[in-house]
Order: C-alpha cells, then sequence, then structure tokens
C-alpha cells in the first residue's frame, strides 16, 4: 500500500498543488487510481478518498484525502487516520508556527500551513474500535483556496 505524505503548501503523494487537471487524473492513473468521478471543479478518486479542487483555471488549488483501504496518508512520518485528533491537531499546529491554536473538533485551517482538518469523530476510528476521534478529512491548499474560503465566511 502506498503511502502519501501531506507536504503543506505543496502536495499530498502525487498530487501537487499548482498542477493542471489534466496532469493530476494522468498521475492518479498511473499509480492505479483512475478518476471515477467529476463535478464541476472537482475530481475524485480512490472511492472518493481523494478529492480534489481546481480554480478556473483547472489548476489544483485543494486536495482533501479521507481513511482510504488503498492508501495510507502521513504528516511528520505519523498516520493521519490512526492518531487521535487531538493529537494530530497539536502536530500540526507546532509545525504552522503561528502561534496558540485552540483545538475544535469540527474544522480547522492552519493558516502558515493552509493545512485544514475536517469532522473529528469516533465513528472514523477504524483501527481504534471508535473508541477516539479520528479527523474525517486532511487537506492542503494553496493561497487561492484560502482566499475563496475566506470570501464564503464573508457572504455568510
Amino acid at each position: 500500500m502506498p503511502t502519501f505524505e501531506i507536504l503543506p503548501l505543496q502536495a499530498i503523494g502525487p498530487v501537487r498543488l499548482g498542477a493542471t487537471r489534466m496532469e493530476t487524473r494522468e498521475v492518479m492513473a498511473a499509480i492505479g487510481y483512475p478518476l471515477e468521478a467529476a463535478r464541476d471543479h472537482l475530481d475524485y478518486f480512490s472511492s472518493n478518498a481523494m478529492q480534489i479542487s481546481y480554480d478556473i483555471d483547472e489548476t489544483v488549488i485543494f486536495i482533501g484525502v479521507s481513511r482510504s483501504s488503498t492508501f495510507k496518508v502521513t504528516f511528520k512520518g505519523f498516520d493521519v487516520f490512526n492518531l487521535a485528533a487531538p493529537d494530530l491537531f497539536s502536530l500540526m499546529a507546532e509545525a504552522d508556527n503561528s502561534g496558540p491554536h485552540e483545538f475544535n473538533s469540527y474544522e480547522y485551517c492552519f493558516p502558515n500551513q493552509i493545512l485544514t482538518l475536517w469532522d473529528a469523530d469516533e465513528q472514523y476510528d477504524r483501527d481504534g474500535g471508535e473508541a477516539r476521534e479520528i479527523w474525517s478529512q486532511v487537506g492542503i491548499g494553496n493561497d487561492a483556496y484560502l482566499g475563496a474560503v475566506a470570501a464564503i465566511k464573508a457572504n455568510v
């Protein structure tokens, strides 16, 4: 099973921020993860465990991953879907180097890394028998993604 390392502001595994939609589809297909679904500015791979968002120019602005039986996702050497949500939050907060962060189990974005966490719950703890809160999705984005999120929040 391949391991996809999270590299904030760069990539998750073979998928790179700033790559074109075609490049992304080609690289994923080449490693055995063909496109499974597409909707508007989104592509889905590996039973929807990898979600890629594109901007108007069809370049990658966000990569979101969920637990998969076909690949492992790590950050700083830790399996992000086998680490309790508060522990992963602390690891990412320390790496962000942007001051104090307060744990939020629903969603969080570390601003220096544009590293996102979404929906921590026990139901996602496949390895620990649903005893720990585990994040449902971990993602990275670029400045365009951060700007799009800020615009949405401003209109709410």
